[in-house]
């Protein structure tokens, strides 16, 4: 999109899915945890939650690089299949209660919406239902870009999607990568305390622990 086309006056709310919108690190986590384990290889939840925001070949090589696993490219995409298998069969269907309410006064407020996930879309339609897709004005989702999370390019797809300055766009994050990408984008962050405490929430411009405190929190954003 070209530069003049970008507006610099709506404002724009840009979610991650997992552990913001929905109740699925602690699913992520132990898919990984379960297809790692057959190669002796114990994978603390702690550490993923961190890697939370990255796709799932970057978290796996990641993963092998640190333990020094051998392993095929072949095999390597068979483990991440199964691993979103074990996911889909276990994923949370719905957005949280909090989010619902969030998104729906945020967009009556007349707020664009976007959500910004490293999951695939396969995972992102197995966890929320139509309707709560159409809610969004853009999706992004791990097919969507080449460097994932904390390279800010997730994030400024979206915005090149929905034709918004990253200055007027505020990202909502649970997760070290996904704060360090909304940064380097150039927006503001608010972190949310689902999976990880404040003290590993650096970077944010503020930290809430329930998404009923976000409109009020934006407004305030929007009026500054």
């Amino acid at each position: 999109m070209a530069e003049e086309a970008i507006s610099a006056g709506q404002w724009a709310a840009l979610f991650d899915l997992d552990g913001v919108l929905i109740d699925s690190s602690e699913i992520h986590a132990g898919s990984w945890v379960q297809v790692f384990r057959p190669y002796g290889i114990e994978l603390p939840p702690e550490r993923l939650h961190r890697q939370e925001g990255r796709r799932s070949l970057d978290i796996a090589y990641g993963i092998i690089e640190d333990f020094g696993l051998k392993i095929t490219r072949s095999a390597l995409d068979e483990l991440i299949e199964r691993k979103r298998e074990i996911y889909r069969r276990s994923a949370p269907r719905g957005l949280r209660t909090d989010a619902t309410a969030a998104l729906e006064i945020l967009g009556t407020a007349g707020w664009i919406l976007g959500l910004v996930t490293g999951s695939v879309r396969k995972n992102v339609e197995t966890a929320l239902h139509g309707d709560e897709l159409d809610v969004f004005d853009v999706v992004i989702t791990a097919e969507s870009y080449s460097r994932s999370k904390p390279d800010p390019e997730p994030y400024l797809t979206a915005c090149r999607e929905i034709g918004v300055v990253p200055a007027r766009c505020v990202v909502i994050e649970n997760a070290p990568l996904g704060i360090a990408s909304a940064c380097a984008a150039g927006m503001r962050v608010v972190a949310l305390t689902s999976t990880l405490p404040e003290s590993d929430l650096q970077g944010a411009d503020a930290v809430i622990d329930d998404l009923t405190e976000l409109p009020q929190l934006l407004r305030s954003f929007r009026q500054a």
